[in-house]
């Protein structure tokens, strides 16, 4: 069942004006002629057509069904829609929120609000919006959208004006909707948004102060941090390798491959040569039995953590305090990217390969391959 607008080149139109220019639903009206409306659209005359095989629906009379009026469905929704809400006097209002997560700004949470009066089609300075309505001092414009959404320009003189506006989304609505239905659409279930809230001044006045105090906090841990991991990388420096891997890839002439210093070296108790030797001296034993030596991310994190290797202070660190360390020009990364970031070193090198999504590498055939034929060479 298509929506309202005429779009099927056949009659869509469920709502009929009555006498006293009120709308009328396809079900509250008699058959035929006595229905007594006339088409919201044009005005020409209607015939309720309420028969057993197509679905009710009024048609223009002494009009045949493949020729509709093109405003009729749009118009009677839209007037039906005012006439719901001037009753009713009550809406859904959406949530009123500007930004995500625990910093997010919550203006309205959203729900039902009644209101005091409500007025159709009244002009308010340069706009006429579908209906005003009040609450004691206070007035919101309400939008219907049938077939278009609110227009730039309008939206622009709604904001100049700085008055609360929503637009509500009916252009879905099948058009065998129930009345009933249809008027729990307009009032609640239909999708609706904010054009404009003058809270959203404010809001944005309050999230920069938020902001500014959010960036005060992280710098002054930012400092002391970056004062830490300074230290750290001084430390892991001053150290001698005490790793039995780094001997192991040694003796298979790949020292060229450990001890590269890449950003995040500081977020490890031991230097670079160490951590580097054990994730690759497993790969390059891996590949010398035959098995697939593939090195990954979280793998080699594991193992990194598994020896205590990880100072946890610089572990969990988020994006946001690693780059306020960083802002500085300290060379900082969270240790998973430093691992990634010597991989890819090694890949530049020739001894691994890129095996897909950038947390994934294999030991290059040749370099498995010289492996092999070495640990082969030692049996004979």
């Amino acid at each position: 069942m298509t929506g309202f607008a005429c779009r099927d080149g056949r009659e869509s139109l469920v709502f009929g004006e009555r006498t006293d220019g009120t709308m009328a639903h396809i079900s509250e009206v008699s058959s035929g002629l006595e229905c007594n409306c006339l088409c919201p659209g044009c005005g020409t005359r209607l015939v309720a057509r309420k028969g057993d095989k197509n679905d009710h629906h009024f048609g223009h009379y002494g009009v045949e069904d493949g020729r509709p009026c093109q405003t009729g469905p749009e118009t009677a929704l839209h007037r039906f829609a005012k006439e719901v809400l001037a009753r009713r006097l009550e809406l859904e209002l959406p949530p009123l929120v500007i930004g995500e997560g625990p910093g997010k700004w919550i203006g309205y949470p959203g729900g039902i609000y009644g209101f005091d009066a409500a007025f159709l089609e009244s002009r308010l300075g340069e706009i006429i919006p579908d209906v005003i309505v009040r609450k004691g001092e206070r007035h919101l414009l309400v939008e219907f959208q049938v077939t278009h959404t609110c227009d730039e320009a309008k939206i622009a003189r709604i904001v100049a004006m700085d008055i609360a506006a929503i637009e509500i989304d009916l252009s879905g609505l099948p058009r065998d909707t129930a009345r009933a239905d249809l008027e729990k659409a307009i009032l609640t279930t239909a999708p609706r948004k904010w054009l404009h809230n003058p809270k959203l001044r404010a809001a944005q006045v309050e999230l920069e102060r938020r902001g500014r105090e959010r960036d005060q906090v992280l710098d002054r841990a930012a400092t002391s941090l970056r004062k830490a991991y300074l230290a750290a990388c001084a430390e892991v420096r001053s150290m001698r390798t005490s790793c039995l891997a780094y001997d192991r890839i040694a003796a298979r002439h790949l020292a060229h491959a450990v001890g590269i210093e890449v950003p995040g070296i500081g977020c490890f108790t031991v230097p670079p040569r160490d951590w580097q030797a054990v994730i690759l001296a497993d790969a390059v034993d891996l590949a010398a039995s035959g098995g697939k030596p593939l090195i990954t991310t979280a793998g080699a994190l594991r193992k990194i953590r598994q020896r205590g290797w990880l100072r946890r202070r610089f572990s969990g660190l988020t994006d946001a305090e690693a780059a306020a360390i960083r802002a500085d020009g300290t060379p900082f990364d969270h240790p998973a990217n430093a691992v990634a970031a010597w991989a890819t070193t090694l890949s530049r090198l020739g001894i691994l390969l890129p095996a897909g999504a950038g947390d994934r590498w294999i030991l290059w055939q040749q370099t498995a391959g010289t492996t092999r034929g070495r640990q082969a060479a030692k049996r004979f």
